[in-house]
């Protein structure tokens, strides 16, 4: 006789069991349907009809996650093939450029497929040419059942900020008022948003139906996008059936789900809806999934964030895919656990290459080189690269980028969680965020306190978060460029008034802004053995692991000069340095000592801190600067 403990225990283990018995055979009647549907989709898959991903990811990541949705993440993942989407749109937002979208829709009219999508033209305002160039092709170009529906609306052109409002928000109160309507009113499950200055990929659709298994089987994915940031086609050599994740939202063609619209629906901005999108506290970690290979090609020389200059420096360089079929392939590796796995081994991997000496260094083909930087030096390694002059397209800022036969992973000193240890660069020790009086440099807001303000540690303040601590940001945050960011704008007459503003440029500590508060890194003053250890240990670290890789053949002109640079460096570290000296942060740093040093000196003997120093127009003038030159 089994003991009334013994007896639950038994009872229990039957009743677990049972329970897996259920949901394996649900799980297998799932597979079979996604199965069905992807054969019903007619695709041209080279592989073997049915033949289906191992169950990814790992159990120990699915068990992390509801069961219902594991079970159902598991059911869609199926290689090669496409998922039949619920009930998907593609909404084309648009406004005045009449000939740019008549190229767009006759290219969405050709693509295979979309016969299953409802189109959307999303008209800003009442232009009468694009009204008729829509209604004519409504009868000609999509009357034909090329698409399940064909709609064109107009919002009524009324600004929510004022009358002087900029493009930028036209744009995000357009997109707001036309997402909200084919989401919560016509009830679609996926909406695929393009503008009107835009060419499509042959396989556009195929694209967004393959992936979008990914955005319920992972949590930590929130949209899928047809357009790399990186993607330029000079010296460059992508893989079209290859795909990535990226932390930066790109946008350019990109796709969401309904249950992200309810997130973001009710918070959408009036302005910069494509920076809202990149702070921390809006994208939470996500990432977005992007091809090697473009899936579209941006035709619009002049818009809302571009000009004909930047235009033709960039976008017109960028390659796109012709093809008419892609295979993807299994898509398992861009689920986050296998992803950062694989990213970690590959930079244990990867051979040392200094980012100062990349254009001039033998690289070997099918090499993998890992390429530090920091961010006072990412336009210049970006021109040596010819990659986009900001960095775009990483995963926890590490991006991919095959050069000339090379394989580069191009990571962040500060913020990459997967650099070796003595990669790492650090804040200065006991750096505190301190936020300034209104019209208040960090200099002198640093001197009060008995601190120091050192200009490479604003990275590690500005972040939206960091500022969310110290001010109100009533508005949220938005990226902003000035030499006085981070900031809250305290000026009710400026178009960013209770903003919290961050910055993708370098800041000083000298900078003020008469209508806003800086946030300023301050930290103690480091004395000259303190400042020289870091160094020292980084060129010992890095000393230690080029020997375990063949360095690559360099004419020994060149490694003169590197032993002239080392040298130099040495020099200036002896003048006094920061953990970033070996980066060029050191002498940059040394003029901000010295210059906080002469208007602490200068404030204290006048009484009148700040008319020495630099002012800043970034928010306090009223004038909203251009943060990106492209959405």
């Amino acid at each position: 006789m089994l003991s009334g403990r013994r007896r639950a225990s038994v009872l229990g283990a039957a009743a677990l069991a049972t329970v897996f018995c259920v949901q394996l055979f649900w799980t297998h009647a799932k597979l079979e349907g996604v199965k069905y549907l992807s054969d019903q989709a007619g695709t041209s898959s080279p592989q073997e009809p049915g033949h289906l991903l191992p169950l990814y990811p790992p159990l120990q990541w699915l068990a992390r996650r509801p069961q219902a949705a594991a079970r159902e993440a598991a059911a869609q993942l199926v290689v090669g093939q496409r998922q039949a989407l619920e009930n998907p749109a593609v909404i084309v937002f648009c406004y005045n450029r009449v000939g740019y979208l008549n190229q767009t829709l006759h290219s969405l009219a050709n693509l295979t497929g979309l016969e299953r999508y409802t189109v959307y033209v999303s008209q800003d305002g009442n232009d009468t040419r694009v009204e008729q160039l829509v209604s004519g092709l409504s009868s000609t170009l999509f009357g034909r059942g090329v698409a399940r529906a064909f709609v064109h609306w107009m919002r009524p052109r009324v600004p929510q900020l004022s009358d002087k409002q900029p493009g930028t928000a036209w744009l995000a109160q357009h997109y707001g008022w036309g997402l909200e309507r084919v989401f919560m009113e016509q009830g679609h499950s996926h909406a695929i948003i393009v503008e009107d200055d835009m060419l499509f990929s042959p396989d556009f659709l195929s694209y967004f139906e393959a992936t979008a298994p990914l955005l319920d089987a992972d949590p930590t994915l929130w949209c899928i996008s047809s357009w790399n940031d990186n993607g330029f086609t000079p010296h460059h050599e992508w893989n079209a059936s290859r795909l990535l994740r990226t932390s930066y939202f790109p946008g350019l063609g990109w796709m969401l789900k309904r249950d992200l619209w309810l997130e973001l629906g009710p918070k959408w901005p009036k302005e910069h809806w494509d920076h809202w999108l990149r702070m921390e506290d809006v994208a939470r970690g996500r990432d977005c999934v992007a091809p090697e290979v473009n899936r579209n090609r941006n035709i619009g020389e002049v818009g809302a964030n571009m000009n004909k200059d930047t235009f033709r420096r960039l976008l017109a360089t960028m390659g796109w895919s012709t093809a008419q079929h892609v295979d993807l392939g299994d898509l398992s590796y861009l689920l986050k656990p296998a992803y950062s796995a694989a990213l970690q081994r590959q930079l244990a991997e990867a051979e040392y290459v200094d980012p100062k000496l990349i254009h001039r260094q033998d690289l070997r083909a099918g090499q993998l080189y890992y390429v530090p930087y920091v961010i006072e030096e990412y336009q210049r390694l970006a021109t040596r690269l010819k990659i986009w002059p900001f960095p775009r397209g990483h995963h926890q800022h590490v991006a991919f980028i095959p050069y000339k036969g090379a394989r580069l992973l191009v990571a962040d000193r500060r913020f990459c969680p997967l650099l070796p240890e003595h990669e790492k660069l650090r804040p200065t020790a006991d750096m505190q965020p301190v936020a300034a009086e209104r019209n208040q440099s960090c200099a002198a807001a640093c001197v009060a306190r008995g601190l120091l303000c050192r200009s490479p540690d604003f990275w590690f303040v500005n972040m939206c978060s960091v500022l969310k601590q110290h001010f109100p940001c009533e508005r949220g945050c938005t990226i902003e460029l000035g030499p006085d960011v981070p900031n809250y704008v305290m000026d009710a007459s400026s178009p960013g008034y209770q903003y919290c503003l961050v910055t993708q440029r370098a800041s000083t500590c000298h900078a003020v802004n008469p209508g806003a508060a800086r946030l300023c890194p301050c930290s103690p003053p480091l004395s000259p053995g303190e400042q020289q250890q870091p160094e020292r240990q980084l060129a010992r670290a890095r000393a230690s692991q080029q020997q375990q890789h063949r360095p690559a053949q360099r004419p020994q002109r060149l490694v003169a000069m590197g032993q002239q640079q080392q040298q130099r460096g040495a020099a200036a570290q002896e003048a006094g340095g920061h953990a970033a000296g070996s980066d060029g942060a050191s002498l940059v740093l040394l003029k901000e000592v010295l210059a906080a040093r002469r208007e602490a000196g200068a404030a204290q003997g006048t009484g009148l801190e700040g008319k020495a120093v630099t002012q800043s127009g970034s928010s306090g003038a009223g004038s909203r600067g251009v943060a990106d030159a492209s959405s």
